[in-house]
């Protein structure tokens, strides 16, 4: 795995930021992504306006991080407003990115054992493959 996170370069380092990265990152390893092992080139002149580029380190919540879905090895630019808790105490559905081989109930097996397979804790929120893995065990 790549190393922990930081923030974007044009997001000021700031209270308000650090809390929202330190509140997105544990999704982001419940989902089993990691930041890219190669940087990519944050877009010239982005703002907080909605440039919507994709940023190696944390850029906010309307622009689009860099990161790499561990399960299935393939980059992806999902937006951290997509992971974050977004309606108080209940987080947001957690949900795969879009295209993954390990998303949905009926690749729940095949999900466990992939996160068995890196040593990553499954999800307590992940109730399909948490009964994969006790159906195999019985």
């Amino acid at each position: 795995m790549t190393a922990g996170p930081f923030l974007s370069s044009f997001l000021p380092d700031n209270k308000r930021n650090r809390d929202s990265l330190a509140a997105v990152w544990p999704r982001v390893l419940e989902l089993g992504y990691a930041l890219r092992a190669t940087p990519v080139d944050e877009p010239e002149g982005c703002t907080r306006t909605r440039c919507a580029g994709v940023h190696q380190g944390y850029p906010g919540s309307e622009h689009r991080w860099a990161l790499r879905c561990l399960l299935c090895a393939v980059d992806i630019e999902p937006y951290p407003s997509h992971m974050r808790e977004r309606t108080g105490k209940n987080p947001a559905p957690p949900r795969r990115h879009k295209g993954c081989k390990f998303s949905g109930p009926s690749r729940a097996q095949a999900r466990a054992a992939r996160y068995i397979e890196l040593g990553l804790a499954l999800p307590d929120w992940d109730k399909d493959a948490r009964a994969a893995v006790a159906a195999l065990a019985a």
